[in-house]
């Protein structure tokens, strides 16, 4: 009798006079046969199993056991250990046999005794009644002695295929022993018990997947075993497809880093994921049959262990192999939360048994050496654990959670020893992850486990304690659903969408990453450099802690995919799904390139046009949309039902679309556009379910096929005339009964087949022009609805369930027999690619197979030496090789494209470099096809009878004008260096178009036709897009009648520029935006020179000239301009660069200029500035981050970036320059993936040289060679400066840092640490006097530092803005203004003299409004992207209240007229009234929200009436009355304004389109009682003034651009409008005439005027300027 956990006494019974198994709630009957008599029987019980198995119990203790017959009885015992009565046999001085867990030998009072030289089955019986014998009730009864002695041991009933007398079981397959489980099979070729975990394919062989394999080559499960000892069951020439790409997630979402950090696994439906982070190259573990559940990486990333949903076996995989090495069973559930230990002695396992669990340990430690794996031990919770993890310090700790408990496990001796804590402080917490802490010492033995309400609960497992619940969030409570840590930081992600790195004591936030969506997992990587981030919107993202850069790798549909298009030739494809979105995404790099989302309809069918690639896209409401790179070119409303199909004619002509409703639309499809043509209605059968494909086309696009006019007919048209050509009733040919179409689908033009699917699974094969039923198929006889078929070039696939089915066509007769694949996911679509070797599967993931086409075949089993062409006497050797692999890449091109015709000659390559350097053109029609090489090999002689297939080329410039890939082309390029080290000229580049007309271009070095990612390094510059374009109508005003004047403006550039400072003399040179300032550091005076139109990231000067570049932006060129430094006058423009300039210097007599571009382009120009031509311009290798001119020579300069490169100008107009090499000393210390980031040269023909990873190097300048380094910084090195015997680095790390250099004799010289400073960011630029005593830095929060290393002090003398300000107060009674950044900096300046005088900052939000209280200079208060809205005190520098009235960014704030009242308006267009005195909200105002989410972008109270009022980007205002001291508060009236349905720029406005069109800006005006001034979005650009007493239009002003920032000065009856062309417009407010006036590089985003000093302040991004008023 046995006692379950829930209390029921269940009776066992075994008794020879049962003759068949019977079971009851409290009674299970077991058959037993005892013949013959004479021999003793060991009975084994395994009542856990037997009890789950019967009665799905669970399995307490024993009670009490009776024997109730004529029985003799040894002995009876119980164990939790599984013995083997045979170890007695075995001898034990074999390794195997002491570690194999199988042969645990039985204790002595159990044992029976066997003499030697004879076997113990030769003398005993077994029976097992376990999970060994899983189903040992189906027999009648059970006879041990009836068969074979040696076979009593019964793992499963017998075979169907096999033979009782002959003694044969199922299971053949030798067996893994688990002591708990029972043995698990495995794939070996031997018929004997063993323990070895096989080394190759054992996942093929496994008897659960026997049957899935044996149906790829159509053989039985007893066949398969006979052919089980091949190496591989199916040959990869023979194999139609495999899959090679995997895109989105399934239920597991453990993320792992690879040991290197350069790769990262995941799973994708029952696929494991190994994805490369730079590469996107994918290699995939297949051989899970359905999704996999959890999955564990061992420490030296050797074994991967794999669990999946409703199997309770546990794989394992060789990660250098692919294959399942060998299997084992986790009980009788599947098993989550896999880990190895760190030392990977053990692996753990969390088994759900609802309502509670069990914690399985399995010993590893053999797992390398003999491929053993053994069953260690286990342990029960009584809820179900989510997680559990092994200690990073000490293998034998194991810490997991359920949802109310923490579970802190020991392993000793072989067992788990548990306990738990449930109570937290007196709080009810839901535990959601858990992590240990990776530090030494007494943290060593901590855990932190995050919790549903914001909570991180820090255990001490050793004490069984908690330490401390800390609440990392103000406010409403925030889900923490992932916890990570190491050595110096931990990570954890929450459901607000934050990925937070804190400080090990949670005291600091060191970074914060905002997402989209709720963040499910997060992973530190083994170096602590990288995070991986997993959101529940299926996309994984990385940062990179040392740039702070993120990125996103992998993204995927949220929901299951309906429909899939493959672009006909960009190797893109389009998928719709359930979750409203249209995705496209890259097929090479399984990049999402766009994302489409419609709200309250979602997309229904997808389809690509055959030659202009645009997208035809049906959704659920009816409508028609034709999409563009990502934008909607045209729309047409076709009904109100869903559409079902969007079928294009392969000419490209015609598109037909049908509905649910039956009605099939014709349009004249001529790219982005459609014309109707035709309309029939009724035509197709009704209902959506057969959408997307409910039309289908032949290849040849002369017939259209679809069902209809009914569910059980079949019609196929003519697509010109839309004649019947075929109308018949299916039923007739399914014996009479009535069927329903599912879809149609063509074969081949040549075969003139159509297949036709049924709602039973049936395929039907119908002659498409005569509707006579040849063939009745039904592929899948298991499926009971519809499949899912596809017609490729070469194949036909069907689809059930996660099986696919894939045969060939009549033409390609070696494929033509079936093959069967287990795909990761249940296949809802299918598509081929236009040419038939790739083929697209998706369900809730997508998955991409490579087919073997015809092309593909006769490459792969055509040996080498046969092919066409090949020249058989070469000798053997590399010249053989190489020349073999050239005929090959021809014989692809003549399979691939037969329609190119040989030349009869080879091309001749050009003498010289010189000589094809101004006439090549390059074809950009396929940039891929270009293969560069050095030097030009002499062609091959080819046979006689055939003349050699060569890529048809320019003979005049040997580049390739045709579009096929495998074209290998040869031209001579000019090399950097010959073998001996002198350097080669270079040509110089084309004028006009730098790096598109020359071959250098193509150099390893250019990456203008690479698309390399941008450098990680700070140094170089990145320059964020304008939003806007400045205008080219611009009426400015004539000198001396400006109504106001540019006085001054706050802040550098220190963000997007680099090397932005020049200091001579007592003038100081920076820029901000667009502007260079000039600054007398005696009087503080400034001057400005405006040129520049776009954001200037560098300056340089000489004696004579100042020069400055601005960037790039549309078609507009980055522009040198070139400053006499005395007069300050323009003296050139010089443009050659197509993107940034990277940076710029003066040679040393000043006559020469050099500039070099960006990463995007990486061009070196040489200018000479007598004639400001271009002397030379040529391509580095690699970007360049810095370049220094040599102090000795005019005409020798250094560029560094991720190379060092030494240039030299000679006479003869060529730049030279040769490439260093690293020694492999000083390459082991700074690393192979550094950067050089900043240079400086020395009078002694040296220069030192920063890296990326804080190292500097002393390089000689005539050698070149490095001489010495050092580690000067924890981090990146962005200025270096030389001077004195001193040098001064600076860095990301935020310090300057000022060494002594002591040179010796005929010895490197040395270098001693004097002293540092530290400033407030990151220094992007820093000049230095000549004694390098005192210097200017420039950092990226935009501040300007002084910097005197003899008192070792610092001073800010500009104080600057890192990010956009968003808002602007003003003092009404002292010099005090605040402004409001977007970094969450709250700055409060004065403005006489004009600096930065406080700061309040909160990391975790932005600050977005600010406002002065009325009738107080000492109060303020300010709005926050969190919603929350704080009150400071200036006097007192405190924060006097923090409220929380939203939920979203708060976008308006402003304080009644006589400070009563707060009121805040947020992005949802809320607002709320605060009491200022008490701080609570006494009322929510909701007549503004609106569902597309139309933020409150105006509040403003009258100084004349009491009124005030709100306005919505939406473009509606409301008027109010109030009375704050009576709390009355009505509205008066409510204005709309019309604008069009689409933004300024022409297209259509879509979901949420306010960001992009102008906003509704509205004030009351100071001027005139109850008139109201509005302006935003409408039919026209103007200002309109409404009379709110008369309730109409009183007038209007036209405006020339849309207005974005408004603001009235009474004084002067001006209005000043900011526009979005970055004018700042002043217009006369009785007349309307207006001046521009330029100052800003973008959208000029607020206007402010302050009445109490009479000024005007304007902002753009981070640049706020000042202005004085002389109306």
């Amino acid at each position: 009798e046995a006692v379950t956990t829930c209390g029921v006494i269940v009776r066992l019974s075994i008794s020879n006079l049962y003759k068949s198994f019977k079971a009851s709630a409290t009674w299970l009957q077991f058959p037993y046969s005892t013949e013959p008599p004479s021999k003793w029987t060991m009975i084994i019980l395994e009542l856990p199993f037997i009890l789950r198995k019967y009665l799905n119990k669970n399995f307490s203790h024993l009670k009490s056991i009776k024997l109730g017959a004529n029985m003799e009885v040894k002995n009876v015992m119980s164990s939790e250990t599984t013995y083997n009565p045979k170890a007695v046999e075995l001898d034990p001085h074999k390794i195997d046999n002491i570690t194999n867990p199988n042969n645990t030998i039985l204790p002595r009072e159990m044992r029976f005794p066997v003499p030697k030289g004879h076997s113990w089955t030769d003398f005993y019986n077994l029976v097992r009644f376990s999970a060994e014998n899983a189903d040992f009730t189906s027999s009648s009864c059970i006879m041990p002695t009836s068969i074979n002695p040696k076979s009593l041991i019964l793992s499963r009933p017998f075979s169907k295929r096999g033979d009782p007398k002959k003694g044969n079981s199922y299971s053949e397959l030798p067996m893994v022993f688990n002591s708990s489980t029972g043995p698990i099979s495995l794939n070996t070729t031997s018929n004997r018990t063993s323990t070895k975990l096989p080394p190759k394919s054992a996942s093929q062989r496994i008897e659960e997947d026997f049957h899935n394999m044996s149906l790829i080559e159509n053989v039985s499960i007893s066949e398969y075993r006979k052919k089980r000892s091949k190496p591989e069951i199916l040959s990869s020439s023979l194999t139609l497809c495999s899959l090679i790409k995997a895109i989105g997630f399934g239920p597991c979402r453990d993320i792992l880093f690879s040991n290197d950090c350069a790769s990262f696994y995941f799973a994708s439906g029952s696929t494991i994921v190994k994805q490369n982070i730079e590469t996107s190259d994918q290699v995939l573990y297949s051989g899970h049959t359905n999704k996999v559940h959890s999955f564990a990486l061992n420490k030296t990333e050797e074994y991967l262990a794999s669990s999946q949903i409703t199997s309770p076996l546990v794989r394992f995989w060789s990660v250098y192999t692919r294959e399942c090495i060998g299997i084992i069973r986790s009980f009788d559930a599947s098993c989550r939360s896999l880990q190895f230990s760190e030392r990977d002695d053990f692996l753990l396992g969390v088994v759900p048994l609802k309502p509670n669990s069990k914690l399985v340990v399995w010993d590893t430690k053999l797992l390398k050496i003999k491929g053993d794996i053994r069953y260690l031990c286990h342990g029960f919770t009584e809820d179900v654990m989510t997680k559990a993890a092994f200690s990073p310090h000490n293998t034998a700790r194991i810490v997991g959670i359920s949802a109310k408990r923490i579970h802190i496990w020991k392993i000793r001796n072989s067992q788990l020893k548990t306990c738990s804590i449930s109570r937290f402080g007196g709080c009810e917490l839901k535990l959601k992850d858990v992590t240990w802490s990776k530090a030494e010492g007494e943290m060593k033995n901590w855990a932190f486990v995050s919790t549903a309400n914001g909570s991180i609960i820090t255990v001490d497992t050793a004490r069984a304690t908690v330490l401390n619940v800390m609440s990392l969030h103000e406010g409403e409570p925030v889900c923490l659903n992932s916890i990570s840590a190491h050595e110096a930081f931990i990570v954890v992600g929450g459901n607000d969408g934050t990925m937070k790195v804190w400080d090990p004591e949670f005291k600091e936030v060191i970074l914060n990453v905002e997402h989209e969506s709720s963040v499910e997992r997060t992973v530190v990587s083994g170096d602590g450099l990288r995070l991986l981030a997993l959101t529940d919107t299926n996309s994984i993202g990385i940062l990179d802690a040392n740039t702070r850069v993120y990125k996103t790798l992998l993204r995927s549909h949220t929901k299951r995919i309906t429909g899939l298009a493959v672009h006909p030739n960009n190797g893109t494809i389009a998928t719709i799904s359930q979750d409203g979105t249209l995705r496209i995404w890259d097929v090479e790099s399984l990049e999402e390139l766009h994302e489409v989302f419609s709200p309250g309809e979602h997309p229904t069918s997808v389809n690509y046009h055959p030659t202009s690639g645009c997208l035809y896209v049906g959704y659920s409401r009816g409508t028609l949309r034709v999409l563009a790179d990502g934008e909607v070119t045209d729309e047409h409303s076709i009904s109100s039902s869903p559409i079902t199909a969007t079928c294009i004619l392969p000419t490209g002509q015609r598109l037909f679309v049908a509905d649910a409703l039956g009605t099939l639309q014709v349009y004249g499809a001529s790219g982005h556009y459609l014309q109707p043509e035709d309309c029939l209605k009724h035509v197709v059968a009704k209902g959506g379910h057969r959408a997307p494909k409910a039309i289908t086309t032949r290849r040849d696009g002369l017939v259209i096929g679809f069902a209809g006019p009914t569910e059980h007919c079949v019609s196929v048209m003519d697509s010109g005339t839309l004649a019947y050509i075929v109308k018949m009733d299916i039923s007739a040919a399914v014996s009479g009964c009535l069927e329903t179409v599912y879809g149609v689908y063509f074969g081949t033009s040549s075969s003139g087949e159509m297949f036709i699917l049924t709602g039973t699974g049936k395929v039907l094969v119908v002659g498409a022009m005569s509707g006579i039923v040849s063939t009745v198929l039904q592929p899948h006889p298991q499926a009971t609805g519809p499949i899912r078929v596809t017609v490729g070039p070469h194949h036909v696939v069907s689809a059930t369930g996660n099986k696919l089915h894939m045969s060939g066509h009549v033409d390609f007769k070696e494929g033509s027999s079936p093959q069967h694949y287990v795909t990761s996911d249940i296949t809802t679509n299918m598509c081929f690619s236009p040419d038939g070797s790739m083929l697209f599967t998706c369900g809730e993931l997508i998955n991409i197979w490579k087919c073997r086409t015809p092309a593909n075949r006769n490459i792969l089993n055509t040996s080498v030496n046969s092919v066409k062409g090949v020249d058989t006497s070469l000798a053997n050797g590399a010249d053989h090789h190489q020349h073999l692999l050239d005929t090959t890449v021809t014989r692809v091109r003549e399979v691939e494209s037969p329609e190119l015709s040989p030349r009869e000659k080879a091309p001749t390559p050009a003498a010289s470099p010189a000589k094809t350097t101004q006439d090549l053109r390059l074809d950009d029609s396929d940039e891929r096809s270009l293969t560069v090489s050095p030097h030009a090999p002499e062609p091959h002689p080819a046979p006689a009878q055939q003349p050699p297939i060569t890529p048809v080329t320019d003979t005049q410039s040997g580049v390739s004008s045709g579009t096929d890939d495998s074209a290998v082309v040869v031209f001579p390029i000019a090399t950097d260096t010959t073998d001996n080290g002198v350097p080669h000229a270079l040509q110089p580049l084309a004028i006009r178009h730098p790096l598109k007309l020359s071959p250098e271009s193509l150099s390893p070095g250019s990456t203008e036709f690479l698309g390399v990612d941008p450098p990680l390094s700070l140094r170089h510059v990145s320059v964020t897009a304008p939003n806007s374009v400045l205008s080219a109508n611009r009426y400015l005003a004539t000198p001396g009648s400006n109504g106001i004047e540019l006085t001054t403006v706050i802040g550098t550039e220190g963000a997007e520029a680099r090397s932005n400072i020049v200091w001579r003399d007592t003038s100081l040179f920076f820029t901000i935006g667009n502007i260079i300032v000039m600054e007398d550091l005696k009087t503080s005076q400034q001057q400005y020179l405006i040129e520049h139109t776009e954001l200037i990231t560098t300056l340089c000067a000489s004696q004579r000239y100042l020069a400055s570049a601005s960037s790039a932006h549309k078609l507009q060129p980055s522009l040198i301009c070139l400053w006499d430094i005395k007069t300050l006058e323009l003296a050139t423009r010089l443009s050659y660069h197509e993107h940034e300039i990277q940076c710029m210097e003066f040679t040393t007599d000043g006559s020469y200029l050099v500039s070099v571009g960006s990463y995007k382009e990486n061009a070196v120009v040489f200018w000479d500035l007598n004639t400001s031509e271009i002397e030379a311009a040529v391509p580095a290798e690699g970007h360049v981050n810095a370049v220094s001119c040599d102090l000795n020579s005019p005409y020798q300069f250094v560029t560094v970036g991720a190379k060092v490169q030494f240039w030299s100008y000679n006479h003869r107009n060529e730049l030279t320059f040769i490439t260093a090499s690293v020694p492999p000393q000083f390459s082991r210390s700074i690393g192979k993936a550094v950067e050089f980031t900043a240079v400086t040269h020395t009078p002694g023909d040296t220069a030192f040289v920063g890296t990326s990873n804080g190292f500097v190097t002393l390089w000689d300048t005539v050698t070149p060679i490095c001489l010495l380094h050092w580690n000067a910084h924890h981090h990146e090195i962005t200025t270096i400066s030389h001077g004195d015997s001193q040098l001064v680095t600076g860095g990301v790390d935020k310090t300057l840092k000022l060494w002594k250099i002591e040179e010796k004799v005929e010895a490197n010289p040395s270098i001693i640490y004097e002293t540092e400073l530290e400033l407030d960011a990151a220094i992007v630029s820093l000049v230095m006097n000549e004694s390098l005593k005192l210097g200017i830095a420039n950092t990226t929060h935009g501040s300007l530092w002084y910097v005197n290393w003899a008192d070792v002090t610092s001073i800010r003398l500009v104080g600057g803005h890192p990010n956009d300000v968003n808002d602007i107060a003003l003092s009404p009674t002292s010099n005090h203004f605040v402004t409001a950044c977007e970094d969450g900096g709250l700055r409060i300046w004065n403005d006489e003299p004009l600096e930065q005088t406080l700061q309040f900052s909160v990391l975790d939000a932005s600050c977005t409004t600010v406002t002065f209280k009325p009738n107080s200079c000492n109060v303020i208060a300010a709005g926050y992207s969190d919603g929350t809205v704080r009150v400071f005190d200036l006097l007192e520098v405190v924060m006097k209240s923090k409220m929380a009235p939203h939920k979203t960014r708060i976008s308006q704030l402003s304080y009644s007229n006589g400070g009563e009242v707060l009121v805040s308006g947020d992005g949802l267009g809320l607002v709320s009234v605060i009491n200022a005195s008490t701080g609570l909200v006494v009322r929510i105002m909701s007549d503004h929200k609106n569902p597309d989410k139309a933020h409150v972008s105006a509040l403003d109270f009258s100084i004349l009436t009491p009124h005030w009022l709100i306005a919505t980007a939406d473009r509606r205002i409301s008027i109010w009355r109030s009375n704050w001291v009576t709390d009355e508060c009505k509205m008066v009236t409510w204005l709309s304004f019309p604008a069009p349905g689409f933004t300024p720029e022409g297209q259509k406005a879509f979901h949420k389109p306010y960001p992009h069109l102008p906003p509704s800006l509205a004030k009351f005006s100071p001027l005139e009682h109850n008139i109201v001034l509005y302006t935003g979005y409408g039919l026209n650009q103007e200002v309109i003034f409404y009379d709110l007493k008369q309730k109409t239009t009183v007038r209007t002003i036209d405006l020339v651009h849309w207005a974005t920032s408004l603001d009235i000065i009474p004084n002067s009856n001006l209005i000043v409008i900011g526009t979005n062309d970055r004018l700042v417009k002043v217009v006369d407010y009785v007349a309307g005439t207006f001046q521009d006036n330029v100052a800003h590089h973008d959208t000029v985003t607020l206007a402010k005027y302050w009445e109490h000093r009479n000024v005007l302040f304007t902002a753009a991004r981070n640049a706020l300027a000042r202005w004085t008023i002389h109306v």
